[in-house]
């Protein structure tokens, strides 16, 4: 996107096209310093006299009187004095991963390298005594967190491909995030019950450090989720 141009036309932006393109039809223009135009890298539309890049070569010898372009590609685009102060303020669609976009990337990063380390102490602190008793609860854990560690990495790959399918995917694994530990402690709570004959209401303590993670957890889930729905960002850059 870095060198391919808009240019201002009757109120309208027109583009993008590349340099090669722009000059002829800026040539043809009676008053061209006063088009406005904007490249990404630019902070707002500029006067073509204030853009160096475009002026001195539409002030070189060989664009002063350049050959005639075919009668449908000729645009004459010019912007009244009264419209160009409306033009200043004009910013171009966002797209890319970058802004509060990049922060969700990065932390999708983390998320995945934090999975992979509560994992492995996960299986490091199982003693022997633990593996003997309850082994189907030891391999159904793993295979949730597996799944969990799967999914994101999917995910991720959908966010770098700047896929479409990224935001759904996104939003299904950070409502997971949120009711995985209460559902894994479901199922230990209940195996326990079953395996000890003890009341179930024994094992399915809910720590108030968990409480408190778990409803940041739904907030910064809820923030990212509309932050996702409602994007321009997020629109123009999952397309494909």
């Amino acid at each position: 996107m870095a060198d391919l141009w808009f240019y201002a036309d009757g109120g309208r932006k027109r583009g993008p096209m590349p340099v090669s393109e722009l000059l002829p039809l800026l040539a043809r223009i009676a008053d061209w310093q006063r088009v406005l135009v904007w490249r990404e890298g630019l902070e707002s539309w500029k006067p073509v006299a204030e853009v160096r890049e475009i002026a001195e070569q539409l002030l070189r010898p060989q664009l002063a009187d350049p050959a005639p372009l075919p009668a449908d590609a000729v645009r004459e685009p010019t912007v009244p004095a009264e419209d160009a102060a409306a033009f200043r303020d004009v910013q171009p669609d966002m797209t890319g991963i970058s802004g509060w976009l990049a922060l969700l990337a990065f932390g999708q990063v983390m998320g995945i390298l934090r999975l992979v380390f509560n994992v492995v102490q996960y299986v490091q602190s199982i003693t022997d005594d633990v593996w003997t008793f309850a082994p189907t609860v030891i391999w159904t854990e793993m295979l949730i967190n597996a799944a969990m560690i799967g999914f994101a990495i999917l995910t991720t790959v959908l966010m770098f491909m700047r896929s479409h399918r990224f935001p759904a995917f996104f939003i299904v694994q950070a409502i997971c995030a949120v009711l995985m530990p209460f559902v894994d402690l479901l199922f230990v709570a209940s195996f326990f019950s079953a395996a000890l004959s003890r009341p179930f209401s024994d094992f399915f303590i809910v720590e108030p450090g968990q409480i408190g993670q778990t409803i940041v957890g739904a907030i910064s889930a809820a923030v990212w989720i509309m932050y996702l729905l409602r994007s321009r960002r997020v629109a123009n850059t999952f397309t494909k």
